[in-house]
This record gives C-alpha cells, sequence and structure tokens, in this order.
C-alpha cells in the first residue's frame, strides 16, 4: 500500500559513522491511527479465492488471482503497494480490467497475502526481481501470442522499474499507478511519508554495505498499520532485504531506458505522494513514450476503483 522507497531513507546516508551505528537497538511506535485514507471502496476483500499459483526460482509458492475475458487482447502482471496484498483494495480494479477486454493477474508479493515466504521478508532484493519474471511468465503462456504488459501500484511499481532490465523484450508496456519512484525521487507528498513509515536504520545500513549477509531479515520498516488492519491481513513491518528490493535507486535512468509504453496514473488527492512532482518526475526523464494522468478526487488507495476502465483503454491503445 506503498511508499516503501521512501522507508530506504538511509542508502543515502552509508558513512562510515552510519555502519557503526547498526548495533543500535530498533524501536517503533505504538500505532493507533492508520497513514493512510482507506475509506476506498475496494479497501477490503470479498471472500474470492485465489485462481492458482506458481514456483518461484527458490521453490516459494507465488499466488494470484486473475480475471480473464472471453477475448482479451492483452494482459496485464500486476503487484500490490507495502504490506497489501491483491485481496486489500485490488480485486475491483482486475475485474474492470477483464470487463474491457484485458485478462488481469494480480500477484501477491511473496510474504504476503496467499503468497508464501516469511511475512515481510525475502531472500534478497534480486529474488523480488526473478519473481517478476516467473510472474509474467504464467501470462505468458496463459495467452500465447498476446501482449503482456506489467505494472504496480505505489511500491509494487518501484518492485516492476527495478525489473525492466531483466524483463526486456517480454514486455509491451508499463503501468504505474501512484508509482514510488524511490528515496530520490524527491516526490513525497509528506517529508519522508512520516504519516505512514518508520524507519531503522540500523538493519538497513548493515544490509547494504554486507550485501544481505548482516541484518538483511530484521525488521527494518514498520508501517502505519492498525491492529484491526493488521488482523485483516495487512503487513506492519518489512525486513531491511525487503526494503531495499522495493526501493528504486534512479528511477529517472530506468525510465530513459524502457523503449515501450509507460502509462502513469495517480489520484489528485494522494496523501503519500504528491501528484505534481510525480508527473514532473516522470516527464524530466527522456522518456518517449510517456503519457500521465492525474485522476481527480482519487486518493492513494481509492484510484484504483476508478482507473480501470482508462488502463485498460490505455493498453488496447498500445496492443
Amino acid at each position: 500500500m506503498g511508499a516503501v522507497g521512501v522507508t530506504a531513507m538511509v542508502l543515502a546516508g552509508l558513512t562510515a559513522a552510519g555502519a557503526a551505528a547498526t548495533a543500535a537497538p530498533c524501536s517503533f511506535p505504538r500505532v493507533t491511527a492508520s497513514g493512510l485514507d482507506v475509506s476506498s471502496k475496494g479497501s477490503g476483500g470479498d471472500g474470492m479465492l485465489p485462481s492458482g499459483t506458481v514456483r518461484a526460482t527458490d521453490g516459494t509458492r507465488l499466488t494470484y488471482f486473475a480475471f480473464v475475458p472471453a477475448h482479451p487482447v492483452a494482459s496485464l502482471v500486476f503487484f500490490h503497494g507495502s504490506g497489501a496484498d491483491s485481496t486489500l483494495g485490488y480485486l475491483g480494479f482486475g475485474r474492470a480490467l477483464a470487463a474491457n477486454g484485458v485478462a488481469a493477474y494480480l500477484f501477491d508479493v511473496r510474504g504476503h497475502g496467499a503468497s508464501g515466504g516469511p511475512r515481510g521478508d525475502t531472500p534478497s532484493p534480486g529474488q523480488l526481481i526473478a519473481d517478476v519474471s516467473t510472474d509474467v511468465g504464467v501470462a505468458a503462456r496463459a495467452h500465447p501470442g498476446l501482449p503482456v504488459f506489467v505494472g504496480g501500484h505505489s511500491a509494487g511499481a518501484g518492485i516492476v522499474l527495478n525489473s525492466v532490465t531483466a524483463l526486456g523484450s517480454r514486455v509491451s508496456g508499463y503501468v504505474l499507478v501512484a508509482p514510488d519512484f524511490g528515496l530520490h525521487s524527491g516526490t513525497e507528498s509528506v517529508a519522508d511519508a512520516a504519516n505512514f513509515a518508520t524507519v531503522c536504520q540500523a538493519p538497513l545500513i548493515a544490509a547494504t554495505l554486507s550485501n544481505g549477509l548482516v541484518d538483511g531479515h530484521r525488521d527494518a520498516v514498520a508501517f502505519a498499520y492498525t491492529p484491526a488492519q493488521v488482523r485483516s491481513g495487512l503487513i506492519p513491518r518489512y525486513t531491511a532485504a525487503m526494503a531495499i528490493g522495493q526501493n528504486v535507486n534512479d528511477a529517472r535512468s530506468i525510465l530513459s531506458r524502457i523503449r515501450r509504453p509507460v502509462g502513469l496514473w495517480i489520484g489528485a488527492r494522494d496523501e503519500v505522494f504528491s501528484p505534481a512532482k510525480v508527473v514532473a518526475f516522470a516527464h524530466a526523464a527522456p522518456q518517449r513514450f510517456l503519457s500521465t494522468t492525474i485522476v481527480p478526487g482519487a486518493t492513494h488507495l481509492s484510484v484504483l476503483d476508478s482507473v480501470g476502465p482508462q488502463v485498460a483503454s490505455w493498453i488496447r491503445a498500445h496492443a
């Protein structure tokens, strides 16, 4: 559900003094109020069971929810944001895509929802990239000959951007919804997204300096999810490995290297990222195939309630 890239703020401060701080204990505040507006109509699951699973390269079970029309023109593999899963705000988006001719495959990131793996953790940041490639294979095999698009919401878009090089020509385009462009993008609506995520610097520094050998699986980020939201399935904490894996170090450079269409949508009332800053950042990259839309009245989560038909129309135009 977003903004995990901004929680990797310490990646900019890898100094000797910072490394010495890795022994410091982590302390996370008690959450009494949600850091996000969760009033969107699609904020809860509706009892739908997963459509299938695929095995990751390390054997972990990756689960997805499929919405497939009778005659799809393309497919979209899509990833949720920080701490969420496909049943928490995304099923309506998938149905809207299918109703408009696009087969949607909503994947639970490992360590989330119905997918396997320790909650909020990954063996390494690189494993998330390998998972995206595996997930794209599901849609490609299900619809031979049809173009496959890949996208994500918030931090899910971060995972997708980190996977661009690995995906190469297998992908026909990218869908970014309220995208997290990472620490160095300066696109946050609130400085450091302090209303949503609390960062413990020590494990992030240690994991980065040691390439994950030290503190990679130690809790490093806590999200402002209430106890009730956690009981509903939201993941309240991420390890250093998961936080680093979802952070985009140089989104502008990645965007400039994409030779496929890129569509971006963000709500005008997004409380995590500044719509104006996100759009300006995206257009500053030398990206010839980019289109951007600011959705009136939509927040970070509620944007998912309305953009399905728009995203499907954009995919059909580029398929």
